[in-house]
Formats: structure tokens, sequence, C-alpha cells
């Protein structure tokens, strides 16, 4: 794993330029969408921003700032949503996220970090393996009909604990989207852990790592060749952190690119499009940073000259295209686009353990994305992210909005059958 001092280049390197907050130029539609940092967005001071992050990262690191009353608490109010990230490596190549998550965990390493509820997350997935706490034995109580597992299958459903636990009707409509089009899928039963996403993203690197390592074993045992996963968290887990600690034998794929091409193949049919005009809110850990993490060693030159040439996670081969064109043939022109959207998508606020640790912020960063989803004029708002869908619920809830949101498994298997649904 990456230390702190590893990215000494980008910490020295950062020129103040302020395009960590804010989206391109060519993207921006006028002042009101232009942000694109939730923290700076909410407190306009630079320390609230990958700019200020990275700057503070140094300080630590060279021991000129010490870990006072609302240090760690400044650290952890990031989403770590990749934005700042992209943005900056649109002007200059450097690792800003990486280096904010570097600096968790020295936090960690040191004993300041993380805050209690991350500390919760810990304690819940070794006793559990979910970071909820619930039973173990329970994680597939939402299993109806049997169990749907062909014997022998290389194909694996990775439900996740939100699935699990919190959002079951995206395990069963996933479910039901993949026999449908007659795949042969397994789920991993007892052998399905918690991802280790919300451990990694906070710091926890070693929890992270024997969750990972876990979970690979039990891949690797039954001779898995495809995951699929309908969490954006978990798609972000494998595709992000697992390459640090070995090479993937087998290929990750989201529920939305496999609908995508089971519609092309004719393996899946919509019965009926929906009356519904929606817009489509990219989540963190399915657009900008689900590119495939490359480990790189070498050396940095004279210029930021990496030497082996580095290969980048610019956010741009997220997966972007394949939520939209589901959505198009089930919505056919209904469909909308806020502009903050792809790889300058902004934040629904559940990410980096900001849910728990600063529920407040959480909710005004995902009233944000709404008012931004409203200005289309949708009536809808879809993403494929259970984490997502409860930032976004809540803050429907707490607005008292008429905005509904839908996960895009639900859309997908609404247009399959026919019949209307909702969150059970």
């Amino acid at each position: 794993m990456d230390r702190l001092s590893d990215f000494t280049y980008t910490m020295e390197s950062c020129n103040h330029c302020g395009q960590c907050k804010w989206i391109l130029g060519p993207k921006m539609r006028g002042w009101k969408y232009a942000e694109i940092c939730p923290i700076h967005q909410r407190w306009h001071y630079d320390a609230y921003s990958g700019q200020g992050l990275i700057n503070i990262a140094e300080e630590v690191l060279n021991g000129e700032l010490a870990y006072d009353d609302g240090l760690i608490d400044h650290i952890y109010r990031c989403t770590t949503c990749g934005a700042c990230d992209v943005n900056c490596k649109s002007i200059r190549d450097m690792e800003v996220l990486e280096t904010i998550l570097a600096l968790r965990a020295k936090c960690v390493e040191e004993g300041q970090g993380p805050l209690a509820p991350h500390k919760e997350y810990a304690r819940c997935v070794e006793e559990e393996h979910n970071i909820y706490g619930e039973p173990h034995d329970r994680r597939f109580d939402w299993v109806q009909d049997g169990d749907p597992s062909a014997e022998g299958a290389r194909v694996a459903y990775f439900v996740g604990c939100n699935g699990s636990y919190r959002h079951p009707e995206i395990a069963r409509d996933t479910v039901s989207i993949l026999s449908a089009a007659g795949l042969r899928f397994t789920l991993l039963g007892a052998g399905e852990y918690c991802c280790g996403a919300p451990l990694w993203r906070t710091g926890q690197i070693k929890a992270a790592e024997k969750q990972a390592r876990h979970i690979l074993g039990a891949l690797n045992k039954l001779g898995i060749k495809t995951v699929v996963t309908s969490c954006a968290e978990c798609y972000g887990a494998f595709r992000g952190f697992y390459p640090r600690i070995a090479p993937l034998g087998f290929e990750v794929r989201h529920i939305s690119e496999l609908v995508r091409d089971l519609l092309n193949e004719g393996r899946l049919k919509i019965a009926r499009r929906l009356d519904v005009k929606a817009t489509y809110h990219d989540p963190c850990l399915l657009g900008r940073l689900s590119e495939v993490y490359v480990p790189w060693n070498g050396k940095i030159g004279a210029y930021g000259r990496h030497d082996p040439p580095k290969e980048w996670r610019r956010g741009t081969y997220g997966v972007y295209d394949a939520p939209r064109m589901v959505l198009q043939e089930i919505l056919g022109p209904r469909l909308a686009e806020m502009t903050r959207n792809e790889e300058n998508s902004f934040c629904c606020g559940a990410g980096g353990g900001v849910a728990d640790a600063f529920p407040d912020f959480a909710l005004w960063t995902a009233s944000e994305r709404l008012d931004e989803a409203e200005s289309t004029g949708a009536e809808a708002i879809v993403s494929c992210c259970p984490f997502c869908g409860s930032s976004f619920e809540n803050a429907i809830g707490a607005g008292q909005r008429q905005m509904r949101y839908y996960d895009l498994t639900r859309l997908v298997k609404e247009s399959m059958d026919g019949t209307k649904g909702g969150k059970e």
C-alpha cells in the first residue's frame, strides 16, 4: 500500500490553481452548478478542498501541523468523491485523492483516526462481516423462492452489505434480471463478506485488506471468472482497491454493463417504455473512480516525469455509457442530463464515511444534487448505487420533495415484466 510519503511530489507541486474546486470551463452552464467539490461548495475555505487537504497532508507529514482539536474531523469531512482528483489531472498529473486516502491511513496508523462511526464499521465487519453489525447468517434473508445459484457457474453475483441488509429489493431485482436472461450464476453464501470499501476509504487499510483477501480466496476457490455487482461501492473496491493486493483473476462487471449487453444480444427484452421523465446520477465509484488501479513503482523526475510511465486513472473511462443506454431503452427521449455529469458528477454526500460521521453535511450535499436534478425538469432521479439511493431518499423525505428515486435495476425490472413496484 502507498504511504503518505509516496505522494511528496503531489504535495509539493500544488500551485493553488483552484481547478480541484470547479468543473472544467467547457462543461459549465452558469455559476449555479459550476462547483465540483462538496466541502468547498459548503464552506468556501481553501482548507475545504483537494488543495487544502494535500497542503494539510504535507504539513502533517513534515511535522509542521499537530493533531489539534478539529483536525481529524476536518480530514474526515471529505466524501473522497475524487472530483478534485480528475479535475486536477485535466491540468497536470498529480494524485490528489490518493494523497487524501494516504493521509487518512496515516491518521489511523498513528492512533488519531478514524472517527467513532468508522471504528464501528471495523468492529461490525470483524464480528459479523458487514458494516451494519447485522447477523452474518441473515445476509441472504432477501432470497425468495429458493437459492438461485447454479452448480458450477463461473459467474458470481456479489450483493454487498447495503443490498443484503438495507436495500434487498435491489438484490431481488438483480436476481430477477439475471434469471430472465437465462444467465447461470451463483451467490457466495456464507463466503460473502463486506467488500472492505468503507474501511479502505476511512484509512483502515489492514482491516480492508483482510476482507479483500477473504473474498479473493472465496472467488478463486469457486473458479469464478466474472463478478457481477449492483453496488457502485463494491464495484469501485474490486476495481480500485483489490488490484493493490493481488492481480484479479476474474472480470468485474456492474449490472448496468451486463444489462446493456444482454439487451444488445436479445437475451433481455423491454416489454414497455416507462412514462417518467428522469435524470441519471453518476455514482463516484461507478464513474470517475471505477477505472482499474494499475500499481506503479518507479521514480518521479523533473516536471513530474514518471519512469517507467505511469497508467493514470483520469475518470475518462468510467461506466457512463451503459446505464444511459439502458435508460434510453426504457425511457426514450424522457431522459434528461444534469450539468454536472459523468466524470464531473456531483457527489451524493454518502461517501468516505461522511453519511455516518456528518449526517447533516451528507443531507445538505444530497439536497444540492436534488436541486440540480429538479432543474432539468425531471420527476425522478435514477442511479446504480444503494448508498446514493439511501442518501437521496433521506434528502427527499427531509425536504418533502415530489422527486422520486429509482435504482436502475427497479426500472429494468418494471420495463421487463410490466409491473409497477417501489422500495420495499
